[in-house]
């Protein structure tokens, strides 16, 4: 299944890369939410996530021909993603640390709660749904996104190392701590629900 979905997008790829509008838009369909969900796990802020992924896919529509190798838009997107969100949160940062300077402590920040990531719903009922993503709330930005990428997404050790930029040896450490954090967090929970 994942390799006909890339054989899909190297073909969207190649035909928007020939101005095939239509394939553009399919591709914006296909990756506009997990690309959306990906932002907001960095930002925790669906308006700004949707602000950047919006932007990302203007930049796109100018800069598709400069993927030489159509069979790493996947990791190319993301990571374009990734790192403009992460850029947006150090420069929010910056902003919220002279904000509550200036309010003398008082913190205002707007946390949206986590919504259903889609196409995962069908094997959990919706009390353990709501568990997870409860928890995965508490997990940091990089343990959620390894998870996610790799066992919602089935992405490859090697290509979420090239989407986040970072050493094979590091996804797979990333994914041990969160897996050990996520079952220490769930054990309880697990627990609660079997009482």
């Amino acid at each position: 299944m994942h390799e006909k979905s890339n054989i899909l997008d190297e073909w969207l790829v190649l035909n928007a890369q020939q101005g095939d509008q239509a394939a553009f838009r399919q591709l914006v369909t296909k990756w506009h939410q997990k690309l959306l969900y990906q932002s907001y796990i960095r930002t925790n802020d669906w308006e700004q996530s949707e602000d950047i992924v919006q932007d990302v896919w203007q930049w796109l529509v100018v800069n598709l021909t400069k993927l030489k190798d159509v069979n790493k838009f996947s990791a190319w997107i993301r990571t374009i993603v990734d790192r403009r969100s992460i850029d947006w949160v150090r420069k929010h940062q910056k902003e919220r640390v002279n904000q509550k300077q200036y309010l003398n402590g008082i913190d205002q920040t707007d946390n949206p709660g986590l919504t259903t990531y889609s196409d995962t719903t069908s094997a959990f009922d919706e009390h353990s749904i709501v568990v997870l993503e409860k928890t995965l709330e508490q997990l940091n930005a990089d343990s959620k996104l390894v998870l996610i990428l790799y066992y919602l997404e089935s992405n490859s050790i090697e290509s979420i190392a090239e989407i986040l930029g970072i050493p094979k040896g590091t996804v797979k450490s990333r994914l041990f701590h969160a897996r050990e954090k996520l079952k220490k967090l769930l054990k309880p929970k697990i627990h609660e629900k079997s009482e």
